[in-house]
């Protein structure tokens, strides 16, 4: 496969089949960025809804880094990972502390931020700015492993990026990546592909795990009229769905595991968000 007509393949079928999405039609790096963060380990579909909550509850990195916690993380509720929605809150911060409420368009600086690694540095610059630089995700990393790694296994990204740094549409780098995720998502299904990433693991199941009791926990919280509960209730609340599921975890460590994070604060005898 030449890389030319790899690019054609993917971009004639981009063509007929594009899908359109709410932070495609912006250049706002910070609706963009909301976006990418959202999108992290969660699908399209349950996104979709909360990014317009999102973005319509903190239009402006201003509001969002002046926003309570218990607002951030009762809109974010439904979307999981929640440290997610305080790393968006302290970037907002960042941004307006040390960059004068503009985002800097340099990647190496973008990784600085909190939540922001190589990959959500690259495709917000790429997205706001059309910046060229290569980068890759489950689903692109899928369509590079089945044109040019067809039978290869332990294929690492680094090689990945090799190729991927010649094939990117000069013309239109923003248009080529949003082909490269669409072709990965609804052309090659055969999530499989993937095993022969070097980088592949199985994302563990949500119900029993520890992450589903913190959002459990969590939510407890929320839903409370004052959005606070005593640290007796919720510990026992938490025991007795600990016993029904048969999972050997501590209410404590869970309570812990979410101060630790800043997405509970304790005051006195009380948990609040």
């Amino acid at each position: 496969m030449t890389i030319s007509r790899f690019q054609n393949t993917i971009l004639e079928w981009y063509q007929k089949n594009k899908r359109d999405m709410p932070w495609r039609n912006t250049r706002a790096p910070y609706k963009i960025l909301v976006s990418e963060i959202m999108l992290h380990q969660t699908q399209v579909s349950r996104v979709l809804p909360k990014y317009k909550e999102f973005c319509t509850a903190f239009p402006t990195i201003t509001t969002l880094a002046n926003a309570s916690d218990k607002k951030l993380l009762t809109i974010w509720k439904g979307l999981g990972y929640w440290r997610r929605a305080k790393y968006l809150k302290e970037t907002a911060k960042r941004i307006l502390q040390h960059h004068g409420g503009k985002f800097p368009k340099d990647a190496k600086i973008l990784e600085t931020l909190p939540g922001v690694g190589p990959y959500t540095a690259r495709a917000l610059a790429c997205f706001a700015w059309n910046a060229p630089e290569p980068f890759i995700d489950t689903n692109i990393r899928r369509v590079y492993l089945h044109f040019f790694f067809p039978r290869t296994t332990s294929v690492s990204d680094k090689e990945i990026l090799e190729v991927a740094k010649k094939a990117v549409w000069k013309k239109n780098p923003r248009e080529w990546h949003y082909a490269l995720f669409d072709y990965g998502a609804m052309e090659l299904r055969d999530t499989s592909i993937n095993k022969r990433s070097k980088t592949y693991a199985k994302q563990s199941p949500f119900t029993g795990s520890f992450r589903s009791f913190r959002t459990r926990a969590l939510r407890l919280v929320l839903e409370e009229p004052k959005q606070k509960i005593s640290e007796e209730t919720i510990k026992k609340i938490l025991e007795e769905l600990l016993r029904k599921e048969e999972v050997d975890y501590a209410p404590e460590a869970i309570l812990s595991s979410l101060l630790k994070d800043g997405l509970l604060k304790k005051r006195k005898e009380f948990y609040e968000a």
